[in-house]
């Protein structure tokens, strides 16, 4: 039986990923960062959850040495994402840039780095990351969040060469799937306006491009928009 491994698993799209994969046979992991209602239902289905807040270097540490002595794992998927508006203070935005960093970058290197004899041990490994359309068109109201993101997909294309050919390393580059509950109708409606298919993608294509990276045995280094053509329009 495969084992897949996800960061952000207790929430929105690291949930839903847990449970088609479930569906698919695999064995499902996960890490999470706060408590929610979801988790009783991935610890119903068979899920491993491990608690550990990427901000905070020492609960990182734990996590990757819970993992190391894991023998085989087939998928690692890089959902975990922090994301808030931008801060006028520069000490504030600067500060907000570590906590980005710390959860986009520095948590995935430190458990690729841990897991990839695992990964190296699965059947047709991979790894893929969860980035964004930003990290091409930064939106400069969020400086700080696309450059961590940004810093993410290069990481990524780095271990597409590191890991080659044991293990594949994807990115899938996320538009307007799934809007936050703070987000108004007014503010949702401007970027369904400039999103060619006009309507928000929902979290079920996001899945079907992770199980084509999955069953695609000849990808690796690619970066897959899933956002309603929105990367081709005017951000």
């Amino acid at each position: 039986m495969k084992h897949a491994f996800i960061t952000g698993i207790g929430h929105r799209l690291g949930f839903y990923l847990a449970l088609r994969l479930i569906d698919q046979g695999y064995t499902v992991s996960g890490q999470y960062r706060s408590e929610r209602d979801t988790l009783a239902k991935l610890s119903s289905q068979g899920v491993t959850l491990y608690q550990a807040d990427f901000t905070k270097w020492d609960s990182l540490c734990q996590l990757a040495e819970q993992l190391s002595p894991l023998p085989r794992l087939d998928l690692l998927v890089h959902n975990a994402s922090a994301f808030y508006p931008t801060q006028d203070d520069p000490q504030a935005q600067a500060q907000d840039m570590a906590k980005f960093a710390a959860v986009h970058m520095q948590a995935p290197l430190l458990l690729t780095e841990t897991l990839s004899d695992a990964l190296k041990a699965g059947e047709d490994s991979c790894i893929v990351a969860l980035t964004d359309i930003y990290i091409h068109h930064p939106n400069p109201r969020l400086h700080a969040y696309c450059a961590s993101k940004a810093g993410l997909d290069n990481l990524m294309q780095s271990y597409a060469l590191r890991l080659a050919p044991e293990v594949r390393v994807n990115c899938i580059e996320p538009g307007p799937i799934l809007f936050l509950d703070e987000h108004d109708s007014a503010y949702r409606q401007q970027i369904l306006d400039r999103t060619p298919l006009q309507c928000e993608g929902g979290l079920e294509p996001i899945w079907q491009a992770l199980a084509m990276i999955i069953q695609n045995r000849y990808l690796t280094g690619a970066r897959i928009a899933v956002d309603g053509g929105r990367s081709v329009a005017q951000l």
